[in-house]
């Protein structure tokens, strides 16, 4: 069985169709509004721009300084303790001064005497003198800690009344703190006035001799201390003999 074609009809159609379309869309397509609005501009803030500035530059960012940090403090190093002034006389005459020196001289020469016979040289002592300055009190030095090994020599001059009125190292350590030390040591001593041959108190000077050995503090007693108590139990036991003969004999004791 044999179908007729009518193919002519049919491009005719199509043909007319598409023109309809076309011509649809070209009608419609004008009208059509497919672009979205917009979205509302925000308010801008008006600046000011002084004049000289480009406007299309851009402000630099100034970065904050770093704060500058305050350099450490070098510790300070603590000062070594002061002499109190009652050690220490503000003045000395120049008779003081000149005696301090040749007893500093006469002490030296001894010394040097005293290393060939092997015995210790002390202190001048006045020609009036009859019981020199002894020390009632006082300790030494407590030497444990320091690195020094020596002796340290010192002569103080005394007043009537046993006190210190001025010194002179006649050994020195060449230490500032182990001289210090001594220092304070002396200070705290405590002196009987040296009597004449009269049994007056009297100025005198006084040798003082410290070993740094290595030892703790203890109480001061050299052979110098020990020979002039002695010889004060001595002159005391003679006047106690004249006392007791004066009375035996009806003759009042000088």
């Amino acid at each position: 069985m044999r179908f007729k074609s009518y193919w002519r009809m049919t491009v005719a159609v199509a043909l007319f169709l598409h023109f309809i379309v076309w011509t649809l869309l070209a009608i419609i397509l004008p009208h059509l509004h497919f672009e979205e609005q917009p979205p509302p501009a925000q308010e801008m803030e008006v600046v000011d721009i002084p004049e000289g500035d480009d406007s299309d530059e851009q402000e630099e960012t100034k970065q904050p300084e770093p704060e500058k940090q305050p350099k450490p403090e070098p510790e300070q190093q603590p000062e070594p303790e002061q002499p109190p002034d009652d050690i220490i006389p503000q003045e000395l005459s120049p008779t003081e001064a000149a005696e301090m020196d040749e007893a500093v001289a006469e002490i030296q020469k001894g010394d040097a005497a005293a290393g060939q016979t092997g015995k210790k040289g002390l202190p001048p002592a006045p020609p009036t003198q009859q019981i020199g300055a002894l020390v009632v009190s006082g300790n030494t030095p407590d030497t444990r800690g320091t690195d020094f090994r020596g002796t340290v020599g010192i002569l103080v001059k005394l007043d009537e009344t046993g006190h210190i009125t001025g010194y002179r190292f006649t050994q020195t350590s060449g230490r500032r703190v182990v001289d210090q030390l001594v220092l304070n040591a002396v200070h705290r001593f405590q002196f009987e006035p040296a009597l004449d041959t009269e049994g007056h108190p009297m100025k005198t000077m006084r040798l003082l001799r410290f070993p740094f050995d290595g030892s703790g503090s203890h109480p001061f007693d050299d052979d110098e201390n020990k020979r002039i108590r002695a010889n004060k139990q001595l002159v005391a036991a003679k006047q106690m003999e004249a006392e007791k003969q004066a009375a035996e004999g009806g003759v009042p004791a000088n």
